[in-house]
């Protein structure tokens, strides 16, 4: 059990591109991406099917951080597209 306080844990904030909810990511590049664990273990995406659609969210469940490669490739793929404002949005 955590008791009255908790566990102690804090959130961190961190600088990083803006969610965007408008623009898929291409089925080639999804089944590329690659994740590294706090061990240094790497890993890609389960449950990816062969059209490159993801049937499971689960391989995205926990803490991972994108290698350098694959962020670099969703920075490509974020910066090419341009920021439309959406549906709602208060600029």
């Amino acid at each position: 059990m955590l008791g009255a306080y908790g566990c102690g844990a804090r959130p961190i904030h961190v600088d990083a591109t803006p969610v965007r909810l408008d623009l898929p990511v291409p089925g080639d590049l999804l089944a590329r991406l690659t994740w590294r664990n706090a061990r240094g273990k790497t890993r890609t995406l389960k449950h990816v099917t062969e059209d490159g659609r993801l049937e499971r969210s689960v391989s995205l469940q926990g803490f991972y951080r994108l290698t350098t490669g694959s962020a670099a490739e969703l920075h490509g793929l974020v910066s090419a597209t341009s920021f439309e404002r959406c549906p709602g949005e208060v600029r």
